[in-house]
């Protein structure tokens, strides 16, 4: 699918056709393995969300110079894929392997491959080098991994770096945003409307800044 990210800016994007139709499958793969790695909970990763073009519309207008930026719950990943044509040089993670392949799909497919990669992160462990800036869509909407995203941010963003999330106003996700701020984090919040699947919606920007 095609997804206009500003006026300049189109990106060709692979998708699910039915994430239900996914999870159903997946979950006969695990039966009959006997596994539980690959679902754990609802494939939300398996399509694009409102959070996502919001983010990626709001970095595009923001102009700010091409940096080096950590994904964080790549999904799709339209938010890297958006940064990577804008020259940055990304690097978009999750936890869920199929998400990694249909990422780094849609970044080859838009001609940012040379400035894209995926890699494998789990929050209750993140290892890595620190980044300048952290971007992530909706990704609080899960009480349980707030203390995870935290510590993942703590680690992996530099001093005086900068974590840049959506959030399309979920309720679950207020006490994670509390706890960044309290956390002693500069705290600054925009808002962008975007029209997604016929619908309009208001997302909201958090930029949390490291005083580190």
């Amino acid at each position: 699918m095609d997804v206009g990210i500003d006026d300049d800016l189109k990106l060709s994007m692979v998708e699910t056709t039915d994430a239900y139709e996914l999870l159903d499958r997946l979950i006969e793969q695990e039966q009959e393995s006997g596994t539980r790695d690959r679902v754990t909970r609802f494939p939300y990763w398996a399509e694009i969300w409102p959070a996502s073009l919001a983010l990626s519309r709001w970095l595009a207008l923001a102009e700010q110079p091409p940096a080096r930026a950590l994904e964080l719950g790549c999904g799709l990943g339209l938010v890297g894929v958006t940064l990577a044509s804008l020259g940055w040089m990304v690097e978009a993670t999750d936890f869920v392997e199929d998400a990694l392949v249909f990422t780094a799909h849609n970044a080859e497919r838009n001609g940012v491959g040379s400035r894209h990669t995926v890699s494998y992160l789990d929050w209750s462990h993140p290892v890595g080098m620190p980044n300048p800036v952290l971007v992530g869509s909706d990704v609080a909407y899960e009480k349980s991994l707030h203390p995870y995203l935290q510590r993942t941010v703590r680690g992996l963003l530099a001093p005086g770096g900068r974590f840049i999330l959506s959030d399309p106003g979920r309720p679950a996700a207020r006490p994670f945003l509390e706890a960044m701020a309290r956390a002693g984090y500069d705290h600054r919040q925009d808002q962008i409307e975007v029209q997604w699947n016929a619908l309009d919606h208001a997302v909201d920007i958090h930029i949390f800044t490291s005083l580190r």
